[in-house]
Order: structure tokens, then sequence, then C-alpha cells
């Protein structure tokens, strides 16, 4: 079964495939939002990790916890943004922390 992250790579390949349009104006927002952004890039992943747990969104989840640890933030960071979330949104929000469990296996051991 393909994980999360690959899920979210197979999902934006059909997205570019199939409506090319709206996906390069979708990653040409974002990427505006970024780029114009005074939060350094280690902390925008941390936010959108918190942002991802606070949407209950596992493909998202992955998809920050790599490139929040790409951008050099450590394990702990990590984890202390996602419950941040789980602070905000309770048990339901919890059940998401495994996600950011599971992505980090392999990223820091």
């Amino acid at each position: 079964m393909p994980e999360p992250a690959e899920k979210a790579t197979e999902l934006f390949r059909q997205m570019n495939k199939n409506r090319r349009d709206v996906f390069k104006a979708y990653q040409g927002f974002t990427s505006s939002i970024k780029k114009g952004s005074s939060i350094e890039g280690k902390y925008q992943s941390l936010i959108l990790i918190a942002c991802g747990i606070m949407s209950q969104c596992d493909m998202c989840i992955s998809l920050h916890v790599q490139n929040a640890a790409t951008q050099g933030a450590s394990k702990d960071e990590i984890i202390d943004a996602g419950l941040l979330a789980v602070a905000m949104g309770g048990s339901p929000r919890m059940m998401y922390m495994r996600h950011i469990y599971e992505e980090l296996e392999g990223l820091f051991d």
C-alpha cells in the first residue's frame, strides 16, 4: 500500500494531467505565499504540520513532516508542532499524531 506522501504525489500527477491550468494556478498561489513570507521555510513547514493535523489530512501531514525535516527541523520540533494542533483540536486531532510518528520513523533513526 502506498505511503501518504506517495499518494499525494500521485494525486498531484493526476491533477496536473487532468487540469493542468488549475493545478499550476494553485501551485503559483502557494508558491507566492511562501516566497513572499517573512516566516523562514522551516517554520512554515512546522505551521503546515499543525494545519495538517487540524485538517485531519494524512497526506498533508506526511508531506509537511518530510519538508520540515529537509528544512532542518528537529524531531522534537516536528512533534511539538503536531502537539500544538492537538492542544487546539483535542482528542480527534490527537489520532492524527500517528501520521507524524510514522513519517518520523525513517527520517531521524
